[in-house]
């Protein structure tokens, strides 16, 4: 089985790498695939050659999302894709939030703006709610363009970074569990429950949604991936996917949902790679 493991061109300036390749590595070598790393950008490759092409690491993709939603198009009528292109064209706009919010989701109160006036009324409505608010892009990864803010004026420069480089910008109060507690990461692979690691607070100590540790899987995460699960009609179509939640009022609720390039946090559950394998294998062989 010939699989394609897609990733994309890396910013020096901006390191952030790919790190469960090494545990992809192993999986494929112990289950005897031939693992090929390709890039998206690249014109040359032949995707029919693959049997499958499974998206990774394309965090490149946020500036010319566009172009990386017809290459992924391309790329699923030539052979397999994972996750299905309709789920990533979906799934690459934050506004998708509000779709869950519809089917009984919880999540964080949300208000997307589109241009300074929309901005002055969810900055209002945010500090209402909160000592400091969260901002950042409807279309984004690692936390890039996205920030906390503790006065207006603060806020007002986030949101205008966001807005002149043609983006909708998405402003929350700022969840202070997240400093606490932390944001927990769960981490789906083929449909189920794999693991669970507590991520960095990213607007606060800085990074990509940095690991900090595994997680214990508790009945309130199995409950809240239940909530989600439900509400995603595509949910038996993906391969893995990641929920990542915070407690609020007492409750976890959806921060994201990662369906298109999340790091799945292999570290801390190396098993995670023979099982994506192994569900890619039946896929493969049932269609």
């Amino acid at each position: 089985m010939k699989i394609a493991y897609v990733v994309g061109n890396e910013n020096p300036q901006d390191p952030d790498p790919d790190l469960d390749i090494p545990f992809a590595k192993a999986a494929a070598e112990a289950l005897k695939i031939d693992l090929v790393f390709t890039n998206w950008n690249d014109e040359q490759i032949s995707w029919s050659d693959f049997d499958a092409a499974v998206i990774r690491s394309t965090w490149d993709y946020v500036p010319v999302r566009d172009r990386f939603l017809k290459k992924t198009k391309e790329i699923s009528n030539k052979t397999k894709l994972f996750n299905p292109h309709h789920v990533m064209s979906w799934n690459t706009d934050k506004k998708y939030l509000l779709d869950l919010e519809a089917k009984g989701v919880p999540i964080i109160p949300t208000k997307f703006v589109h241009n300074i006036e929309e901005a002055k009324e969810g900055i209002s409505w945010a500090f209402n709610k909160a000592n400091s608010i969260a901002i950042k892009p409807t279309v984004g990864a690692g936390a890039r363009l996205a920030g906390k803010a503790n006065s207006a004026p603060e806020a007002f420069t986030l949101v205008e970074e966001i807005l002149k480089v043609n983006r909708v910008a998405m402003i929350q109060p700022y969840v202070s569990s997240v400093d606490e507690e932390g944001e927990k990461a769960i981490i789906i692979i083929n449909g189920q429950i794999s693991h669970a690691a507590r991520k960095v607070p990213a607007l606060t100590l800085g990074g990509h949604g940095d690991a900090a540790g595994a997680l214990e899987i508790t009945d309130e995460i199995v409950e809240i991936v239940r909530t989600v699960s439900g509400a995603v009609k595509e949910w038996d179509d993906l391969l893995f996917a990641r929920v990542d939640v915070v407690r609020l009022d007492n409750e976890l609720v959806l921060m994201e949902l990662e369906l298109t390039e999340p790091w799945l946090f292999m570290q801390f559950r190396q098993e995670a790679g023979i099982d994506l394998f192994k569900a890619l294998e039946k896929r493969i062989s049932r269609e």
